[in-house]
């Protein structure tokens, strides 16, 4: 069924949902604040075995990454330290993919929108194995920046990439034994989304989707189910800032972006009805979408009173 609409709109809203970084009004940002630094136990024990054992030293390491980041891109998930928090591991449906990444060699996971990429190190640690791992962020500074931060960019078999996916086309591709055997070989060198299409077993977003609009996060959503392979078993997963009513929240009094929250209702039907369009409601019927609001559970800082709910979710073709 074909959409053609759907990316110009998409794109357009990406363009247009925010300040661009460099116009933001320095004296609207919040200053850094080391305090905010709250590692759990499981936390900070992979990051001394990633990073260094030394905790002192471990922090400066820490601050120095993000004082870097902040002033070039001054967003509050970089100034409250979730670069180096644990997110993906607090999904329900995680051990699951650690299991199904280690029994099947041909499984390929991706994380969009991966910032510096400790999730995804992380995955490796659990099991995964690293070479049938990929992460993509759409500034290449992060990337960079998780090199730098965990010393690994001449011996990381995770591989990086800088790709938007709203470029992506919005219809579907099928699963292409050749391309899948070529993605497979951790030598191959993968830098446009568009070359994944039908090939993932794994997705994740993690604080991705509340990011932009409700137009732009089912074009989103559509572009994301297009990677995802159709085989029993093939899960995208995630988590982002959730309402229990679904509705726009605003963008912490300075970014400007236009930012819509889903319930733990409204979340399902968009991925039943992306589905739907893609493959046809029979086989829509075969896809459960789970979606489980939460408080937050990492120091929320005053900018986050009014944005305190995270909804995490999976949607797992059966």
């Amino acid at each position: 069924m074909s959409h053609p609409s759907v990316s110009g709109r998409a794109k357009a809203s990406l363009l247009t949902m925010s300040i661009p970084e460099d116009q933001i009004d320095p004296t609207v940002i919040p200053p850094l604040d080391a305090t905010l630094l709250s590692l759990s136990d499981r936390e900070l024990a992979f990051l001394r075995f990633a990073i260094t054992e030394d905790e002192v030293k471990l922090k400066k390491i820490v601050s120095d990454v993000q004082g870097r980041a902040y002033a070039k891109y001054p967003y509050p998930c970089i100034r409250a330290f979730h670069f180096v928090k644990l997110m993906m591991e607090a999904n329900d449906v995680y051990p699951a993919v650690i299991e199904a990444g280690k029994n099947d060699p041909t499984s390929l996971f991706l994380d969009i929108g991966c910032c510096m990429g400790t999730d995804v190190r992380k995955l490796v640690h659990d099991g995964y194995p690293a070479t049938q791992v990929l992460a993509c962020d759409l500034v290449p500074e992060y990337i960079a920046l998780g090199h730098e931060l965990f010393a690994d960019a001449d011996r990381s078999a995770i591989r990086f990439l800088t790709s938007n996916a709203l470029d992506l086309s919005p219809e579907p591709a099928p699963e292409d034994g050749a391309q899948l055997q070529s993605i497979l070989d951790p030598s191959a060198a993968i830098s446009d989304l568009a070359q994944l299409r039908g090939a993932l077993a794994h997705v994740y977003t993690g604080a991705l989707f509340h990011l932009f609009d409700k137009e732009t996060q089912l074009g989103l959503a559509r572009r994301i189910a297009v990677l995802l392979r159709r085989r029993p078993g093939a899960v995208v997963f995630g988590r982002h800032q959730g309402l229990q009513e679904e509705g726009y929240v605003d963008d912490y009094g300075y970014l400007g972006r236009k930012r819509y929250s889903h319930s733990e209702t409204s979340w399902p039907r968009l991925w039943k009805k992306v589905f739907a369009e893609l493959e046809g409601e029979e086989f829509a019927d075969r896809v459960v979408v789970k979606a489980k609001l939460v408080e937050k559970f990492w120091q929320i800082t005053p900018d986050e009173l009014n944005h305190a709910y995270m909804l995490y979710w999976s949607v797992e073709i059966v």
